[in-house]
């Protein structure tokens, strides 16, 4: 377990220094507590009443335990009377040292906060006590979306696990976050993800996790090792995956935009099929809000708004982009580009609607929402990470391309000029940004939050306040 050693130690130097070391979970007091690593909760069955967990361990441990308690005030929790789920394990495809364990917690109470611990019964060797909370059968909720985690070193990941741990200190009542794909540079590389999930993991512990696959963990089952959710039956994992949740009154569909056919630049003809029968699936059981996670999104204002899976004729934004607003979906969360945009209402023929404003200020903030839009709005939260782009100049978008955006400013880590190493993007691991949503009955409101190393003391500050009204 040397890069657990060598985690821990990176931490509590950093900790000296007014670093992250907090932010790692791994016990450094009891020898129960070291092995039991990159623990991530997420949507798997019925969000009212289950999760779905996974974990890393050494190959010393056998078993695959999840023990769980209903929390009740501020009493601790006595894991002797807890809930207990028994999983699988099987051997990590990347790193042939670790198994994978994965478990279901069932039979949960709705809108609930429960602690848990996974481990080995048999050994008594448990990770850190983590928490999550179960879905509401309706009401307000909010969540956090970020995206592009992917870090080349110890040092950025560790930049990308701080980004996490202020989204959710600036958000407190997030209940979830929401990763529009590359949580790594490199996905088959097992020491990047504990990189990440290792800095991130006090995070982690304690928030549900929805992560979508980017073209960084598009390979060899790197991207659903990590993670335990519901995937459509027979659907291909090696490149990624693709699934839904619900959560109150709003439908999230997860997509997988590592795949290729004929018709569709990076997706299988199958799963557009699954999209369109999942959405009018939700739609008829009553959800009120649709809400799209893609990593390589067709709107966006950088390096890869003229990339050939985009514009080709079978590309994303010939193809998938016009169903997004054939099925009403309302929102559409995107990765991949690290900058910073949004649209206005895109109809299916690939125009922006007429919209109608309503101007909402209070304590000297000002949100500006869309009533009633007809057609999808787009988002890209630019990076929680280190990598960021230019805004895209190529004369093939012009002006009508960009007047399809609100917001399509150049990337505010442009004024601290170039990177040295890469003179095609501006410094690296100066700027990073993450979204607060809140969707309330028929209105959901969005605060974009920017961290700048160089301002505010490294704090989060509020550049971008928008919504949609569903009147």
């Amino acid at each position: 377990m040397k890069i657990k050693k060598k985690i821990i130690s990176v931490a509590l130097a950093l900790s000296i220094v007014g670093g992250v070391g907090s932010t790692l979970s791994f016990a450094t007091d009891s020898p129960n507590h070291t092995e039991v690593s990159k623990v991530t909760v997420t949507f798997k069955g019925d969000t009212t009443n289950s999760k779905g967990l996974t974990w890393y361990t050494s190959l010393d441990y056998k078993n695959s335990d999840l023990q769980v308690v209903k929390r009740k005030g501020a009493k601790k929790p006595d894991f002797n009377k807890a809930l207990k789920f028994s999983g699988t394990a099987s051997l990590s495809t990347n790193s042939k040292k670790e198994y994978v364990h994965k478990a279901e917690a069932t039979g949960l109470k709705a809108d609930a906060e429960y602690y848990f611990r996974v481990g080995d019964e048999e050994l008594n060797n448990w990770s850190e006590m983590g928490s999550f909370k179960t879905s509401p059968k309706d009401g307000t909720f909010t969540f956090i979306d970020l995206a592009d985690t992917q870090a080349k070193t110890e040092d950025e990941a560790i930049l990308s696990s701080q980004t996490i741990s202020k989204a959710l200190d600036t958000v407190p009542n997030a209940e979830f976050i929401v990763h529009n794909g590359d949580l790594v540079d490199d996905g088959v590389k097992e020491e990047q993800w504990d990189w990440l999930l290792g800095h991130s993991q006090e995070s982690l512990l304690n928030t549900t996790f929805a992560p979508s696959a980017g073209n960084h963990e598009d390979e060899n089952f790197a991207f659903i090792d990590h993670f335990n959710f519901d995937t459509p039956e027979n659907s291909a994992t090696e490149t990624g995956a693709y699934y839904s949740y619900d959560y109150s009154n709003a439908h999230f569909v997860v997509l997988n935009s590592n795949e290729d056919s004929e018709k569709y630049a990076n997706f299988s003809e199958e799963q557009i099929e699954w999209l369109k029968d999942d959405v009018k699936a939700a739609k008829a059981d009553g959800a009120k809000w649709v809400i799209v996670n893609i990593h390589k999104g067709p709107y966006t204002t950088s390096n890869h708004a003229t990339d050939d899976d985009i514009l080709d004729p079978n590309g994303v934004r010939n193809q998938v982009a016009p169903l997004m607003a054939e099925l009403d979906i309302d929102f559409v969360l995107q990765g991949h580009d690290h900058i910073y945009a949004r649209t206005k209402p895109i109809k299916s023929d690939g125009t922006a609607s007429e919209t109608e404003k309503i101007i909402w200020t209070k304590k000297g903030q000002t949100v500006e929402y869309t009533v009633n839009p007809d057609g999808t709005i787009y988002l890209i939260p630019a990076t929680a990470g280190p990598k960021v782009y230019y805004k895209n100049q190529a004369p093939e978008l012009g002006s009508a391309y960009y007047n399809l955006f609100e917001v399509a400013d150049e990337n505010h880590a442009a004024i601290y000029g170039p990177d040295p190493n890469d003179n095609r993007r501006p410094v690296r691991g100066q700027i990073q940004n993450f979204v607060g949503i809140t969707i309330n009955k028929d209105k959901l409101t969005a605060i974009t939050y920017e961290i700048d190393q160089s301002k505010n003391n490294a704090e989060p500050y509020i550049v971008d306040q928008f919504g949609i009204i569903k009147k």
